[in-house]
């Protein structure tokens, strides 16, 4: 207006999926859909390379920051696995879980969109799995005060969105698929942690050793982060 500028907001008269599921827990199966479909939709939508950030670029700068940690061979291999992710422009939501999808008047809405980016749907599960199982497999506290709900809960979300967002309750299949969105999380949550002075504290360097096993072990049994 004029010199200055201004911002509007639109107030939402909706619950997150989060709150609806502490309300009424026996309604997950449901809800869990409700979050799968939307995430499919989500990825089936093809952008301009220009639109949106490039994820896999992204991802490799976690895995450089982690080369002082990692032996040599160790480290390559997880970078040459994420640099050989093929270029993908479909769209992604970069921090995808229950509390950032809403529904109001049964319509589902999506909220928090400024980690909007584009890339390989591996790269999405990642970021799914730490938000439901990750950030809180050493803590189990961390699921109620970060998703409010409990762990178990939350841990159940995750099993049961994969298979359902694969298609096929083939177990060997869902698997292989976690275990490639595993490293991915574990390479973003090793590095987290030392970027939080997490190596100046007893828990936090028993954490990253955690992580850091975890790492080493998916990386030698992939050979391919695709799906």
């Amino acid at each position: 207006v004029g010199d200055g500028y201004g911002s509007v907001f639109e107030l939402l008269n909706a619950k997150s999926l989060t709150k609806l599921i502490a309300a009424a827990p026996e309604k997950l199966d449901e809800y869990v859909g409700v979050f799968v479909e939307l995430l499919k939709t989500i990825h089936g939508t093809e952008v301009r390379p220009e639109d949106m950030p490039d994820e896999k670029e992204v991802v490799l700068g976690w895995a450089d920051f982690l080369k002082d940690y990692l032996a040599p061979e160790k480290w390559q291999k997880l970078h040459e696995l994420i640099d050989a992710v093929p270029v993908d422009h479909h769209m992604m939501h970069g921090d995808y879980h229950v509390k950032n999808v809403m529904m109001q008047n049964g319509e589902v809405l999506l909220i928090d969109m400024d980690t909007l980016c584009q890339g390989h749907p591996v790269f999405e599960l990642a970021s799914v799995f730490n938000a439901y199982v990750g950030f809180s497999e050493l803590d189990h506290s961390v699921s109620d005060s970060f998703l409010g709900i409990p762990y178990e809960v939350s841990v159940s979300i995750w099993e049961k969105s994969l298979p359902l967002y694969l298609g096929t309750d083939d177990a060997e299949r869902v698997a292989e698929v976690e275990q490639k969105a595993k490293l991915i999380g574990y390479t973003r949550l090793m590095r987290r942690l030392i970027r939080r002075h997490g190596l100046e504290t007893e828990e936090g360097r028993a954490y990253i050793e955690a992580y850091k096993a975890h790492i080493i072990e998916l990386a030698d049994r992939i050979d391919t982060l695709t799906f």
